[in-house]
């Protein structure tokens, strides 16, 4: 997954949170796959996504920052459309529980119902957009879009460290196995940049991670691949 959030308080945009997930889904075939790594994912059709789902306003943000809701937000703007159910399972909260959460993100314009699928027993969410963009400062104080910012990024920030960490102990266990050696990667680097060379820098990483997003390998992995999540966080050292 890659989260570029880009904090910016002297000026009207002050938080930018685009949703593209690097995610590789495995063989259908493999036997090892988890079971809920086996069920089809279906792409949002992107006809009817063609802009961006932009939040404005600081309570919008404060509802999309809770954990269980950005677990679910980075699965669908990867291009999935999924049920109460199974957005629950990925959140590891009950399906009740995630009903609620979709009827927030709902409600701010964040997520939609998609299609019924089979018998129609339960209708499906999907992504409002193509991206997701947050540019706070037109609406309400400055403090209290800037606390909302700081939510938002504090809970992604938690989420990436877990999932870090989970697949460091992954790699740990893994024995003999040496499959997925040296492809777990955490790195801190201090660059010196112009404020063009930063722009430029982040423009690069987006077209390096590009081909390698789910919206354009979800129904066309490459035998072999699994779910990766990618983080890049670019912000200037601040002297005290």
């Amino acid at each position: 997954m890659l989260h570029i959030c880009v904090v910016n308080p002297s000026r009207a945009t002050v938080a930018r949170y685009r949703h593209r997930v690097a995610r590789r889904t495995p063989a259908p075939a493999a036997p090892s796959a988890p079971e809920r790594s086996r069920r089809p994912r279906t792409q949002a059709p992107e006809p009817s996504l063609s802009d961006d789902v932009v939040l404005s306003d600081a309570s919008a943000v404060r509802a999309l920052a809770h954990p269980a809701r950005l677990v679910v937000i980075d699965a669908l703007y990867a291009g999935k459309v999924l049920t109460a159910t199974e957005c629950a399972e990925l959140a590891g909260i009950t399906a009740s529980a995630m009903s609620y959460h979709l009827r927030a993100l709902e409600k701010y314009g964040l997520v939609r119902r998609a299609e019924a699928r089979g018998d129609a027993r339960e209708r499906p969410w999907m992504r409002a957009g193509a991206n997701l963009s947050i540019r706070l400062g037109d609406k309400g104080s400055r403090a209290s879009s800037m606390a909302a910012a700081e939510l938002l990024i504090a809970n992604s920030v938690e989420i990436d460290r877990q999932r870090l960490v989970a697949a460091m102990h992954a790699d740990a266990g893994s024995g003999d196995d040496d499959t997925w050696s040296s492809t777990t990667h955490y790195a801190r680097s201090q660059l010196v940049l112009t404020p063009d060379e930063a722009r430029a820098l982040i423009t690069a990483i987006d077209s390096l991670v590009d081909p390698y997003l789910a919206e354009h390998r979800i129904d066309a992995a490459p035998d072999g691949a699994v779910t990766f999540s990618a983080s890049v966080a670019l912000a200037r050292d601040i002297e005290p």
